[in-house]
């Protein structure tokens, strides 16, 4: 009864459209579940997701659950897990992300999911990674395991939003440390992050894993533009 008092007073919102949510309804409407742009995890390569890795590095997969546009309400999704405090949001959409993985046995396909790692500093201000939030959704999904530890990020590098894909890399170079490689030797490692753009943050971070001895790299973002 209590509970219900509480959702007339303060009704629970679709964090996609703001719009009330039913009852039987969770973190988004039924109407955005269905209408939010999903490209689907495993398109056929080269695609569009897999020409910002090539030619780079060695990779085994590329994937991305959204497809993210300026405006959009996947932006709004993205927004609200990285700055406004929603990582239950994140954990949820992680957990839907890991359960399409599941659909066709791929989760079988990875040893470690690595969130990418968040300096120290800004982790403080923030008080959470949002990557770590999606990976623990996906990892309860998937029962693949987080390496939360032995790989940091030592440089809190300046805001990259006007460099090109080029410039991101050779700035990001020297910016992930790896202090506990046998975590991570010979393993297929799975990359995971919110927002994929370039791909330069997790290119840098793939590199610096396969040179410490990963077997193979593979790259998750929650959502991508295109």
């Amino acid at each position: 009864m209590f509970k219900r008092i509480l959702q007339l007073l303060y009704p629970e919102v679709c964090f996609a459209c703001s719009n009330t949510l039913l009852d039987s309804e969770e973190f988004l409407c039924t109407r955005c579940r269905l209408e939010l742009p999903r490209p689907g995890l495993f398109l056929p390569r080269p695609n569009w997701l897999s020409l910002k890795f090539d030619g780079w590095m060695e990779y085994e997969d590329a994937h991305c659950f959204f497809l993210f546009s300026e405006g959009g309400r996947v932006q709004h999704l993205m927004h609200q897990i990285k700055y406004q405090g929603a990582q239950e949001l994140g954990r949820f959409l992680g957990f839907w992300c890991g359960a399409e993985l599941n659909k066709y046995n791929w989760s079988q396909e990875y040893d470690l999911i690595l969130p990418i790692p968040m300096h120290s500093q800004r982790t403080r201000l923030r008080g959470y990674n949002q990557a770590h939030c999606i990976a623990e959704g996906i990892s309860k999904s998937t029962q693949i395991p987080i390496l939360s530890h032995g790989i940091e990020r030592v440089k809190n590098s300046q805001t990259l939003i006007h460099q090109n894909r080029q410039d991101r890399f050779h700035a990001l170079e020297d910016v992930f440390s790896v202090s506990n490689p046998e975590l991570i030797q010979g393993k297929h490692v799975l990359i995971v992050d919110d927002t994929l753009t370039t791909g330069a943050t997790m290119l840098a971070l793939g590199q610096k894993i396969k040179t410490a001895g990963a077997r193979q790299v593979s790259f998750l973002a929650l959502a991508a533009l295109q």
